[in-house]
């Protein structure tokens, strides 16, 4: 039987408290280029996004930065070292990967081969496959366009009004907003828990904003 709602969930910063990761690992590949980023910056070109979104924003404004075969590959091998080294799950979260009145669906910015390696290694495999994991590379526009959010509900067969995100990006949540889905901003993650990170996801119009998945699932139920 078809459950009531779909949980769309994105990853890096909400099922692991990754997105610090990579981040830091584009902004130190950056900078051996010779673009240092600052703050403003990074969470315009780097923060919640695909790296086909970062790559078409730095070279639109930065025609002669060579973001070639090279440096992607660097960062790749960066990032199986550091998922093999640092990956950790969310407290909690599997609690409600458990609850079967929920359907669930892995929406996230990363490639398939990223997220298949991150889901494996933190043993997520029973609740995530092919068929409710979906990228930003299935899509025309990444985060913040709406375009991944809509694809994962179509494909698990749901409309967007019986849908939740759970989102700790501003990209993310701009996403989730223009496809009329109610987010949920978790802000637990590294760089994100402060006042001002909140007050920045309600501006954006988040329905809720929680510092604790225990939290998030609270209001999961009720919204069910």
């Amino acid at each position: 039987m078809k459950q009531k709602k779909l949980i769309i969930w994105d990853f890096d910063g909400v099922i692991a408290d990754s997105e610090y990761l990579w981040a830091n690992n584009w902004i130190d590949g950056l900078r051996r280029l010779g673009l240092k980023l600052n703050e403003q910056q990074v969470e315009y070109y780097i923060l919640g996004k695909a790296d086909k979104t970062k790559i078409e924003l730095l070279q639109k404004d930065y025609p002669n930065l060579v973001i070639d075969d090279n440096f992607m590959q660097s960062l790749k091998e960066n990032e199986i070292r550091l998922i093999d080294s640092d990956l950790r799950i969310t407290p909690d979260v599997e609690q409600i990967f458990q609850d079967n009145n929920f359907a669930h669906c892995i929406a996230t910015g990363a490639n398939e081969m990223k997220n298949l390696l991150k889901v494996q290694k933190l043993k997520l495999d029973k609740y995530f496959n092919k068929d409710n994991m979906f990228t930003a590379y299935e899509v025309k526009n990444g985060k913040p366009a709406p375009d991944l959010f809509l694809h994962a509900a179509k494909k698990m067969g749901y409309a967007p009004q019986e849908c939740i995100v759970v989102e700790d990006s501003l990209a993310g949540i701009r996403a989730g907003v223009a496809a009329d889905i109610p987010v949920i901003a978790y802000i637990g993650a590294t760089g994100n828990n402060s006042p001002e990170y909140a007050a920045k996801c309600s501006e954006l119009g988040a329905s809720f904003v929680v510092q604790t998945m225990p939290e998030a699932y609270e209001i999961l139920k009720k919204l069910l």
